[in-house]
């Protein structure tokens, strides 16, 4: 979950929320940006797929130890089974999305000390090679390709966090070459992109989040109970060339 502080309460934005988001930018961006067009379905469709792990309401494992849903930037443990999970699901669906998912663990997880984790990226970096073989492809354009899903990615995770203002603008790495990519807010709200990499010069990127009612919850099921799935919220990310 991406929790954010509204007033007395709490918004909540779910990965899988935030993966359509990414999966939206994508599908908006001049697709010479994409290096092999042979896999454009499946590496677009792996944007959606990369963070597709469903919360386990259980005890308290969303919650922070004052009772607040819980960030999941402020998660310590690398949770191997939901990583294995995306992996083995893009694996039914195409052995290129497997690989970027898996080159996106491997992102996630790789300053990780802890054993397990080691080992589960040793055997992913196998799995790649042997897809790579499989495929036929090289690893510099397969880079490239997990580039564009990063780029996703970052924009998405930037906005759902609400990293840009008006006075704040953010860095994004490119997709391609050395020059960063700027993102920020106009006074009207809006926001820019600067180099522009939509086809089109205004777009308008949708997500739904939900908000709870009160500020400390007593387990995952009151949280869960909490969240009205039939009712959430709608927030427009305007974009303008």
């Amino acid at each position: 979950m991406i929790v954010r502080s509204f007033e007395e309460v709490w918004e909540i934005y779910f990965h899988k929320a935030h993966a359509l988001l990414a999966m939206d930018i994508g599908l908006s961006i001049d697709h010479r940006y994409w290096p092999h067009r042979k896999y454009l379905a499946a590496g677009l469709e792996s944007i959606g797929e990369h963070d597709n792990g469903q919360p386990r309401w259980n005890g308290k494992d969303n919650l922070t130890e004052a009772g607040a849903p819980l960030d999941y930037r402020a998660r310590k443990q690398v949770d191997l089974r939901q990583a294995m999970s995306v992996i083995n699901s893009a694996q039914y669906k195409s052995s290129f999305m497997a690989i970027m998912v898996s080159l996106h663990c491997d992102r996630l997880y790789n300053e990780s000390d802890e054993s397990a984790v080691l080992d589960f990226l040793a055997a992913q970096s196998r799995l790649r090679e042997q897809y790579l073989r499989h495929l036929d492809l090289d690893a510099e354009t397969v880079d490239q390709c997990y580039e564009f899903l990063r780029f996703c990615d970052d924009l998405s995770l930037a906005l759902c966090q609400d990293e840009m203002s008006v006075q704040q603008e953010k860095d994004l790495k490119p997709i391609i070459g050395e020059r960063k990519i700027r993102c920020g807010v106009r006074e009207d709200g809006s926001f820019m992109l600067n180099p522009w990499l939509f086809y089109e010069d205004e777009l308008i990127f949708p997500i739904e989040y939900y908000r709870t009612t009160k500020k400390v919850f007593a387990d995952d099921e009151e949280l869960k109970q909490d969240i009205v799935l039939e009712k959430p919220l709608r927030k427009m990310f305007v974009f303008r060339k």
